[in-house]
């Protein structure tokens, strides 16, 4: 018998399926949302299901099986916080659709200009802000081309015409074979030539050594003038001292954090008046999408039976490379 817990909300009818499948393999599983055991509590689980605090987490290695409630597993792969025979999953492939559709969104609001109509209508003023923009016809860069990335690829190809065909560019730690629905494929090391051409740029990375600041003065420097910059993957991808030398970021037309360095941002962090930067607090993600919850819900189901022999992980985390293998 294995004794499993689980630390994320799920609704009643989706508990009432862990139960069943628990059952099934004669496992005792117990709900506990707090996010916090004691670590004497902790060793009598042989499974977590959610984010279970990392202290938790590490106050147990003989862990058999680990499963995260989201795709950043940087906190959680580190050296000593699981045990080496430990099996990390998460829940990459639930966030596409919330996620690419908040950076469709959020980069047409840039481009149409909408920040500028809402100050306006604050300020109760009737103006013209001028010219826009559109995707169509542009070269987009995805930095990631992952579950995340890709969706994004998909929604925004639909914005192309056959006048003005969207140019999609991924870059990731080794070019291989092009991605199905990108024209282009680079290594992370043609980063800094491939920024200079690209009218738009989306994060999607995790976390980890090799990005960390990736996006650093030097980088944001080398973007094209009059460019689009959007972050949706870990926030220490991009170095906040770029964001705030208003040489560098005011190069940009628009640029769009979900997350950021240190979270939550402070009250009148600098950050919030960099006049170009448009700031949400880590929504995009999370569970405000009952299409992504379904989605955990889906890939925490098919792990329960893969942890029993039936079928195959999915989302596995390399803990050594922080991404999912």
């Amino acid at each position: 018998m294995k004794r499993v817990l689980v630390a994320y909300h799920f609704n009643e009818e989706q508990q009432k399926a862990l139960r069943t499948v628990a059952d099934q393999y004669g496992d005792e599983i117990v709900f506990d949302t707090t996010q916090e055991v004691a670590p004497e509590e902790m060793t009598k689980y042989n499974a977590v299901i959610g984010n279970m605090s990392v202290d938790s987490i590490r106050s147990n290695h003989a862990l058999e099986w680990v499963q995260l409630n989201n795709s950043g597993a940087d906190a959680y792969a580190k050296p000593g916080v699981t045990g080496e025979r430990t099996v990390l999953t998460s829940a990459t492939g639930a966030y596409g659709t919330a996620i690419s559709e908040y950076m469709v969104g959020m980069l047409l609001v840039m481009m149409k200009k909408i920040p500028a109509y809402f100050v306006n209508q604050q300020n109760q003023t009737w103006k013209d802000d001028g010219v826009v923009t559109t995707p169509a016809g542009k070269r987009i860069l995805l930095v990631g081309v992952g579950n995340i990335g890709m969706d994004f690829a998909r929604h925004i190809r639909a914005f192309e015409t056959s006048e003005h065909p969207i140019t999609l560019v991924g870059v990731r730690r080794r070019a291989g074979i092009c991605p199905e629905g990108l024209n282009e494929v680079h290594p992370l090391d043609e980063l800094k030539a491939e920024v200079a051409k690209a009218d738009v740029i989306a994060l999607s990375l995790p976390g980890t050594d090799a990005t960390y600041h990736l996006f650093d003065k030097e980088m944001m420097a080398a973007c094209k003038e009059g460019a689009f910059l959007m972050n949706v993957g870990r926030g220490n991808v991009i170095d906040r001292e770029a964001l705030l030398d208003p040489a560098i970021s005011g190069r940009f037309s628009g640029i769009w954090i979900d997350v950021a360095e240190v979270e939550p941002i402070p009250d009148q962090d600098p950050l919030f008046a960099v006049p170009n930067l448009l700031i949400t607090p880590h929504i995009t993600g999370g569970a405000h999408l009952d299409i992504t919850v379904e989605n955990i819900f889906k890939i925490v189901f098919h792990n329960y039976r893969a942890y029993h022999g039936d079928g195959e992980f999915m989302s596995v985390v390399n803990k050594e490379s922080g991404y999912v293998s």
